[in-house]
This record gives structure tokens, C-alpha cells and sequence, in this order.
């Protein structure tokens, strides 16, 4: 059952893992190349299967584009998908890699794994760059560099790593796709190891206040609808979200996702964190607010003895108009249901 459900749906098109030996405060890196790729079989796949569902579920990667101020692994990158030589690709990569590690007086060796696959629900290609060191019960061969047993491999927090959603960098770069703005995601795991992870890939965060607050909005709709709430408790979720935005934009702090999936369940506080931050919604562990793109999961809600008014605070500006020096609200493009309940 778990091969059914860990990597099934993955055409993997290549696979290498070489290993960096190095001791912090050294700057000698040896390096020990994988003398092919590897034979890519149910083990192999289950492990990037499982790599796959941990990074975007449990890892809470940021997204962002290629930074463009060290770009030597992007350059290697667009040569391989030029060349198609993906080991060769793999070693000049971790070549680039090495040279960062003798840099860096603090840093430390390990797997570098390099994974190539296709995710054929979404059609998106994507190359994975990861890096790992065995712990108890797992994982690679130091005599052939080959994966061994995977039964008690924990996966369960991807500490350093890269995906690169090569199609939608294509589409971007092409102009064929100009609704996204962000085509890699990252995990910065152990701070003193990301650093030098993240400036070997070139990764930066570029996702900007608007996007990211739409990316969240967006994923605050689609999760309501996917668990059928009912349209008051929509309402007073969405408040409540809004509530703690507005709190953090008023004291110029950043919106943390977790926070907000805790507020959508306490009792699950993970859930939402996990549904919004996988690859299809896109939204970063830190959110930098947009009142604009936040207003849209704000309800206005007025009663008293006259009359009563509810509708949605995305609809101000464009449908419902607020003019402050007239006092005056008005509503534009009456549905056809209210229409007909008014005198004529």
C-alpha cells in the first residue's frame, strides 16, 4: 500500500547522490562522486515520494526565484536542461557545492542528492535538491553511494533544501505564464546550515506582499470549501483571520501561517499550515500583508432596529461604494433576487 501511495505518481527521469566530507572549522572538502545514476526502482521512488509529501507538508518552504547574485548552479542548471546530461549536471553542481563549503569555515559535509522528476497529476517537472546525513536505521551507502533500507527513515522534517519547478520557470522566463511570480521553493531548516545551502542554489525569497497575501486568501477559500463550512462559520474564521493580519500589518510584524492554521483548528493546529503550504496554494511560512488583497476575507456586519447590512469587505471599491466626506454607502449591480423585492 505505501508504494501505491509514496511515489506513484512521480516519472522520475534521474537520480544521483555523491558525498561532501567536511569538518566545521576545516576548509578541506573531499569529495566522494557517485559513479553513475542510480537505477531508479520502487525504493527509489517511495524515498522521493515521501521526500516529496514531507517537503511541501511538513517543512514549510518558502517560495521565491533564483536571487541573480551567485548564479552559477542556475547557469549549470539551464546547461543540463539544454544538454540533457543529468550526470553530469550532478557533478558539476556539487562541484560548484564544494567550492561554497571550502568558503565557509562553519559548514559541514553530507549527501548531496540530486532528483529530476515529473509529477504526473500536475504535469510539472521539477528538480529536487536536498542535503542529508545517515542518523540511525538509514539511509545511503557510503561504499557505492546506493540508498539502503528506507523502512526507518524519518522524513518527517526536511531540514535543507531546493525545488525548483522547472516548468513554471520555463513558462515564466518564456512569458507563457504571467499569474505566477515565484517558480522555486525552499527549506531553511538549521540556520547555520541554510546559509550556505541557500546562497550555493541562489535562492531568494521574492514573493511580494500582494502575492503572498493572495496565495493566502486563495487557500483560506478552497480549504473552507473542501471541509463544507457553513456560511457563518466562514464568516467568523474568516474575521477571525483577518483580525490577526490587521494585528500584525498594525504592528509591522510578519503574518506566520502557523498561527493562522491554529486559529482555523485549534485542535489540528497543523492541517491548514500543511494544505496552504503545499505546492498547489504556495503560501510561505512568513506573509507579509496586503490590507488589499486581505480585505477580501472580511465580512461588514451592521444591525439595528432599521435595517441590517452584510456583505463581503472585497466588494468595497468595486460593487459597494463608501463615500466618508457624503456619508454615504452605495450598492452597485443589485442582484436580481433583491430587486424584485423592492417596490417598483
Amino acid at each position: 500500500m505505501e508504494f501505491k501511495k509514496f511515489g506513484s505518481n512521480l516519472d522520475v527521469k534521474g537520480m544521483v547522490i555523491h558525498q561532501l566530507n567536511k569538518n566545521a572549522g576545516d576548509r578541506n572538502v573531499g569529495f566522494k562522486k557517485a559513479t553513475q545514476v542510480l537505477n531508479v526502482g520502487e525504493k527509489e521512488k517511495v524515498f522521493i515520494g515521501k521526500l516529496n509529501d514531507s517537503y511541501h507538508k511538513k517543512s514549510n518552504p518558502t517560495y521565491g526565484i533564483f536571487a541573480g547574485i551567485n548564479p552559477d548552479f542556475k547557469e549549470t542548471l539551464e546547461s543540463y536542461l539544454s544538454a540533457d546530461h543529468f550526470y553530469d549536471f550532478s557533478v558539476s553542481a556539487a562541484e560548484k557545492y564544494k567550492v561554497t563549503l571550502a568558503n565557509t569555515i562553519s559548514s559541514t559535509g553530507g549527501f548531496l542528492i540530486f532528483t529530476d522528476f515529473i509529477n504526473t497529476d500536475t504535469k510539472n517537472r521539477y528538480m529536487l535538491v536536498l542535503t542529508i546525513n545517515n542518523k540511525d536505521g538509514y539511509v545511503v551507502s557510503e561504499a557505492d553511494l546506493t540508498l539502503q533500507d528506507i523502512k526507518n527513515l524519518d522524513l518527517g522534517q526536511v531540514d535543507v533544501a531546493c525545488m525548483i519547478n522547472l516548468t513554471r520557470w520555463k513558462d515564466i522566463e518564456a512569458g507563457a505564464d504571467t499569474d505566477s511570480k515565484t517558480y522555486l521553493s525552499f527549506v531553511k531548516g538549521n540556520k547555520k546550515v541554510s546559509y550556505y545551502f541557500l546562497t550555493f542554489i541562489d535562492c531568494d525569497n521574492k514573493t511580494t506582499s500582494t502575492e503572498s497575501s493572495k496565495r493566502l486568501v486563495n487557500a483560506i477559500e478552497a480549504y473552507a470549501t473542501t471541509k463544507g463550512y457553513d456560511r457563518q462559520s466562514k464568516i467568523r474564521l474568516k474575521n477571525q483571520i483577518h483580525d490577526y493580519c490587521t494585528d500584525c500589518m498594525t504592528k509591522k510584524k510578519d503574518i506566520q501561517l502557523s498561527a493562522i492554521s491554529a486559529l482555523v483548528d485549534p485542535d489540528n493546529i497543523n492541517e491548514f499550515q500543511e494544505f496552504a503550504a503545499g505546492e498547489e496554494y504556495g503560501v510561505s511560512e512568513t506573509i507579509k500583508g496586503d490590507k488589499a488583497q486581505l480585505k477580501r476575507i472580511k465580512y461588514i456586519m451592521y444591525k439595528d432596529d432599521r435595517y441590517s447590512v452584510e456583505f463581503d469587505a472585497g466588494l468595497l471599491g468595486t460593487d459597494v461604494i463608501y463615500n466618508k466626506e457624503k456619508n454615504e454607502l452605495t450598492f452597485k449591480k443589485v442582484p436580481e433576487g433583491l430587486i424584485k423585492q423592492l417596490p417598483s
